[in-house]
């Protein structure tokens, strides 16, 4: 097997207003790659559904030397790179028309029965699981610890447009909203270098996901609950230069 590799043409609709690809973009390619590729390696989403199976996003990092800008072409790589009983890890690699690496990341995988939601063993439904034994980010995906000085909490519905077709909140979505938690001066002061999420419980169209954020120097720490606080959705640490 190889990595999976696709070119891409950053668009204006992918940047924000400095004309740099968004963060919640930048995760929507990880995933349009990781379904491309799964796809062809014949364990994609409608071999899945025919399984009663599915993959669940358990957790990413990323780390970003920069973020391409609108028209700049960038090659994108994939592959999985790790597996345990029940869990896949896939890697991903960004490089720019130079070669030079703008982005490193890893994600986590569980397979899980959609029947009963809970991990089943890959060896049981894909045979020969193949992987390339390289890291583009060498992580433990290390825990995200809870926030015990809250500098601030907002209350943001759940909207149409960032449901999937899981029918939950897209993975793209939670890291995305963590900017909402942050002042204006430290954004427009700062760049962000690194992103770790955990993923929880998948939030659904109708909840309302209260933010909680804390800042220092260069970190800022986010956790989205439900409106009660009794329903965890995600944990992200993200880091700043």
């Amino acid at each position: 097997m190889e990595k999976y590799v696709k070119q891409y043409e950053i668009k204006s609709y992918e940047c924000d207003k400095n004309g740099v690809l968004r963060l919640r973009t930048l995760f929507n390619l990880f995933q349009d790659m990781a379904d491309e590729h799964a796809d062809k390696m014949g364990l994609g989403y409608h071999f899945c559904i025919q399984k009663q199976i599915g993959w669940i996003g358990a957790g990413y990092h990323v780390q970003i030397n920069r973020l391409p800008k609108w028209e700049e072409a960038v090659t994108l790589y994939t592959w999985p790179s790790k597996a345990t009983p029940v869990m896949g890890i896939r890697d991903f690699q960004m490089i720019d028309d130079k070669g030079n690496v703008l982005v490193n990341a890893s994600s986590q995988w569980v397979l899980v029965d959609l029947n009963r939601m809970r991990p089943v063993a890959i060896a049981k439904y894909i045979e020969g699981y193949e992987i390339i034994e390289e890291r583009a980010l060498d992580t433990t995906f290390s825990a995200i610890d809870a926030i015990t000085d809250t500098g601030s909490s907002c209350l943001i519905p759940v909207r149409h447009d960032d449901i999937d077709i899981n029918n939950h909140v897209n993975n793209a979505v939670y890291p995305t909203l963590c900017l909402d938690g942050i002042s204006e001066e430290f954004l427009n002061s700062h760049t962000l270098s690194e992103v770790q999420v955990s993923f929880k419980k998948p939030a659904v169209f109708g909840d309302k996901i209260c933010l909680k954020s804390s800042q220092d120097v260069s970190q800022t720490h986010h956790q989205l609950f439900n409106e009660t606080g009794e329903v965890e959705f995600a944990r992200v640490r993200l880091s700043w230069k």
